[in-house]
């Protein structure tokens, strides 16, 4: 489609260009004119070997381990031995990239912290210990402290070396003055309501339920028509649809949104440390997350349609660990200081830190969680090899072996295959997550206008939104006697209870046979429908080519 009509804030610019979304106008192959990338990351694997004492075993050559990915044997690219925090150099390998320049090998701990399911109380000696055991790090260690509370990420204290500023960080959350823990949460009237609920009277009853697609009990899932001229069907999400389950045999409604709530609850905090590790800008070494998650919800949820089969906890926490091992975290989960242990979300913990190659602290170890992590990053072999990437969202089985029978290893048990729009998604998501301006810095400024809201069905609101997309700060690849530029538009909401919705990609192709100039920009119309509540909301434009991401971030409200 031809757009009639192109802002450009320079009055000297002219541009006649072709955009379309979605569909492709005639012309060339746009995968001949971008080409494609070819990928040589390398997926790291930091081992640890231990005799049957449990003591570490060191002297090791890249030819004493075998690495299966699948199953299937692929060779050692890198290899190298770190000992008491300092590379040995290895004959006939390369060090992993990551371990940088020098032979010192600093470690980097994320302490994640999160502040809607942990107790003041329960966590302050945890936190305690954090601060005592700082001085006992390497001089070139440097820890972060991100806080999930009320449903957002702040970043307390960036990447540093100075353990008075680490130490300042998590007094914030030892006085709970701020931070109040599990009572300042804002899920803490719906969790004291189902706990009303579990009284006398709340045995099963045959019910017949209705679901419709978009209603309250089965999350946000908004809608969206795009326009500028243009007609955009988005991420494919079918209309509004009812099916009714005779006979189904639940303890009531009330309960069944409870389990709902608990899935939520569980999948905003996984993704919120995810889009954590994403977002973090990692100085060389490597990469630890020391995780007090606290009381996170367990058990078994209704898989997504209609309330048909089940899945666990763990398969929630596996977009935990694919995102870990994808960006090289090792997971150290930390309990509260409780005096009730919990062998199920013990068993999570352990869970999480077997499959990243970490181990979990405890009763006890809890107090000495930072302590524990620095003896055990000190010692280990980093291993590296480059896998065939088919960018396919696929997660692959990593198994490391030693030629002694009688050593035993540690190591991630996997990598994520991530395809690029997820890559996209993730960033999207972590400014989303991260108020202000903490990821965008040096990029242009993002022109969003929003109209205002009205009324639509049942609890629902439709926002028309409008971007000023620059076109003149993205490159334009000449093709013949054109230009030619493939963009990358996504919408990413999140209300006061984190609920999110599915981030959609809207394509947008573009081009002319004139170079934008570049202040050029181009409007571009949007309607987003949404559930009638406050709503924070990120626009984001990624230009795949290269690699470069926009975005603004703006409150949307029904008045």
């Amino acid at each position: 489609m031809t757009l009639k009509k192109l802002l450009a804030l320079a009055a000297s610019a002219v541009l006649v260009l072709c955009v379309s979304a979605g569909a492709q106008e005639p012309g060339p192959p746009l995968d001949a004119i971008f080409g494609e990338e070819i990928d040589v990351r390398v997926v790291n694997v930091e081992v640890v070997v231990e005799d049957r004492a449990g003591n570490r075993v060191h002297g090791l050559e890249a030819d004493d381990f075998r690495i299966f990915v699948d199953g299937f044997p692929v060779e050692v690219d890198y290899f190298t031995e770190i000992l008491e925090n300092r590379a040995i150099e290895a004959s006939g390998r390369e060090a992993p990239p990551g371990v940088g320049e020098g032979d010192g090998v600093p470690t980097n701990y994320v302490v994640f912290v999160d502040d809607d399911h942990t107790l003041v109380q329960f966590r302050r000696p945890v936190l305690r210990g954090l601060a005592d055991q700082l001085d006992e790090l390497g001089a070139r260690d440097q820890v972060a402290v991100v806080v999930q509370s009320g449903s957002r990420l702040q970043m307390l204290s960036p990447f540093t070396a100075d353990r008075e500023r680490t130490r300042d960080a998590l007094r914030q959350l030892d006085t709970g003055k701020g931070f109040r823990g599990q009572l300042g949460s804002p899920s803490l009237p719906a969790r004291q309501a189902a706990m009303a609920r579990r009284g006398p009277g709340a045995a099963g009853s045959d019910v017949r339920v209705g679901l419709v697609q978009g209603d309250d009990v089965g999350g946000p899932f908004p809608s969206l028509s795009t326009g500028s001229g243009l007609s955009t069907a988005l991420n494919d999400l079918p209309g509004a649809a009812t099916a009714r389950l005779p006979g189904l045999r639940i303890p009531s409604l009330g309960a069944e949104a409870e389990v709902d709530r608990n899935l939520r609850e569980l999948e905003f905090s996984v993704t919120a440390v995810s889009s954590t590790m994403q977002a973090l800008d990692v100085p060389e070494g490597r990469k630890a997350l020391l995780l007090l998650a606290g009381d996170w919800p367990r058990g078994n949820f209704p898989a997504q349609g209609l309330n048909i089969g089940m899945r666990s906890d763990r398969e929630v926490l596996d977009r935990l660990i694919d995102t870990a091992n994808l960006l090289g975290y090792t997971i150290y989960p930390i309990d509260e200081q409780s005096n009730e242990p919990s062998m199920a979300r013990w068993g999570n913990f352990r869970y999480m830190a077997r499959d990243t190659g970490g181990e979990a602290f405890l009763a006890g170890s809890n107090l000495e969680a930072l302590r524990n992590a620095s003896r055990d990053t000190a010692n280990y072999y980093w291993l590296g090899f480059v896998p065939h990437y088919r960018r396919d969202d696929r997660a692959h089985d990593v198994q490391v072996q030693v030629q002694r029978s009688d050593l035993r290893v540690r190591s991630r048990r996997g990598y994520l295959d991530l395809s690029r729009r997820a890559e996209a998604d993730m960033e999207t998501q972590g400014r989303l997550l991260f108020p202000g301006g903490e990821l965008t810095q040096g990029e242009p400024v993002l022109q969003v206008e929003i109209g205002a809201a009205k009324r639509t069905g049942v609890r629902k609101m439709r926002v028309p939104v409008t971007v000023y997309i620059p076109i003149g700060h993205f490159p334009l690849v000449p093709y013949q006697d054109q230009f030619f530029a493939r963009l990358e538009l996504r919408f990413a909401v999140v209300d006061r209870n984190g609920q999110q919705a599915p981030i959609p990609l809207i394509p947008i192709n573009l081009r002319g046979r004139n170079r934008p100039a570049p202040d050029a920009v181009m409007p571009y119309n949007a309607t987003l429908t949404l559930r009638r509540k406050p709503h924070d909301l990120v626009v984001a434009i990624h230009d795949p080519v290269s690699d470069q991401t926009i975005s603004a971030r703006t409150r949307v409200s029904f008045r």
